[in-house]
């Protein structure tokens, strides 16, 4: 019979531990009660027909663990639910088992772990050099502290699982909470988009009242030069001064006819991409618009192909593109003298048209983030990123192609190519 004293002093060495300090304490008490040479907790694979400790005691201290196959082995019947006890001579009954030989054991005792579902987890084991004189003693030790074992082996497995969900949970949440700021960032940028685009639908509106309103009254000026110049001419009144005047009036009705002129072609929209126009005549349009901007402190060097480089699309949304890429040379040279380069050119099936400026250029580590909605290096109120963005798709949609060298300091370039009409 088993001592109450020998049972209270196992049961308060593994009091208060848990996991594999209490499995580690228990199997050492375990060893030294029943003297054992060799004892481990093991649980089994079923799959693989293996039998992996997970505490192990040899020779009274804790080694490492290890795996071992069921076949020809003793702990095979216990793996069957049965205890399993050769008192003397385990190799004579299990002649194949190498673990039994090179440990050089004698006696084998062992009894299976069961689950809260009856069924068998594992197994306690004691390993015999000499032959086994305490079975009944062993045996109860076994089964007094079997269920407290399996239930902390079930325990830890709780433990793991609940752990590995909640980790899974968290990736999850996390995969959730990318998509759906993902789906946010889009949304603002459709938003983004809307306003800019309700901007320039007003300010189309807007641009051809005034475009119709201004043409009105040139019409009175240009009116009055004729009549004017027709009164002066053969008149004593006709001199060098009347006709430098005159010429003066005719270039500024031709001028803001020109500015007029691309107001109409800046708001041409709507969806139609079946429009056939001149790439240079909106270029001309563009830097008309843009030409206060200019001042003189901006020189413009323009080198047109010889021969209209016609395209196919929208003229309005094109017109657009241009203006942006013109807007943003112009303003990557601000407070300081420059050059602004507009050149065209082709190749057997596209028009190619280069816009360059002597500005500040664009960091490289910010030239992969301006295709980017909402990326902007400029002050609050000054743009709100969406300007590039949009033009790299409207070439896209005219199934061209929009590439960008820049250099920080020294300026930057834009090639733009599109799909010419025969």
């Amino acid at each position: 019979m088993i001592q109450g004293e020998l049972l209270s002093d196992i049961i308060e060495a593994v009091s208060n531990t848990f996991g594999n300090e209490f499995l580690d304490r228990l199997t050492l008490k375990l060893a030294s009660t029943i003297q054992a040479d060799y004892t481990f907790i093991a649980i089994f694979d079923k799959e693989k027909y293996e039998s992996k400790t997970i505490s192990l005691v040899a020779n009274g201290a804790i080694a490492e663990n290890m795996a071992y196959s069921l076949k020809d082995t003793p702990c095979a019947q216990v793996f069957d639910n049965s205890v399993c006890y050769y008192p003397t001579e385990v190799q004579k009954f299990f002649p194949f088992d190498q673990l039994l030989i090179e440990m050089k054991i004698e006696g084998y005792i062992g009894s299976p772990l069961l689950n809260s579902k009856k069924e068998v987890i594992g197994l306690i084991v004691g390993l015999f050099e000499t032959e086994i004189q305490n079975k009944d003693q062993i045996l109860t030790l076994f089964q007094i502290f079997s269920g407290r074992i399996a239930a902390e082996l079930e325990r830890s497995e709780y433990e793991t699982r609940l752990e590995q969900n909640n980790h899974e949970l968290e990736s999850l949440v996390e995969e959730r909470t990318s998509e759906l700021k993902q789906t946010l960032d889009e949304l603002k940028e459709r938003q983004n988009q809307l306003i800019e685009s309700e901007k320039m639908a007003s300010l189309g509106l807007l641009s051809a009242g005034i475009a119709h309103e201004i043409n009105n009254p040139l019409n009175f000026i240009l009116g009055g030069y004729f009549g004017v110049r027709g009164i002066l001419e053969g008149s004593s009144l006709e001199s060098e001064k009347t006709k430098m005047y005159l010429e003066a009036i005719k270039e500024g009705v031709e001028r803001t006819s020109k500015i007029v002129k691309g107001l109409n072609q800046f708001t041409r929209s709507g969806d139609s991409v079946d429009e056939r126009f001149d790439l240079h005549d909106i270029l001309e349009n563009c830097l008309v618009m843009l030409g206060h901007s200019l001042r003189e402190r901006i020189s413009v060097e323009k080198d047109f192909h010889s021969q209209p480089l016609v395209v196919k699309g929208n003229s309005g949304k094109i017109h657009q593109v241009f203006l942006n890429i013109l807007t943003n040379a112009i303003q990557a040279m601000e407070g300081r003298s420059g050059t602004l380069g507009v050149r065209s050119t082709r190749d057997s099936q596209s028009a190619i048209i280069v816009i360059s400026d002597t500005g500040v250029g664009i960091k490289k580590e910010h030239q992969n983030q301006i295709r980017n909605p909402f990326f902007t290096t400029k002050e609050p109120g000054k743009g709100v990123g969406l300007g590039l963005p949009i033009a790299y798709k409207i070439i896209q949609d005219h199934e061209g192609s929009m590439e960008m060298e820049s250099e920080w300091g020294k300026g930057t370039i834009f090639r733009i190519k599109l799909p010419l009409q025969v």
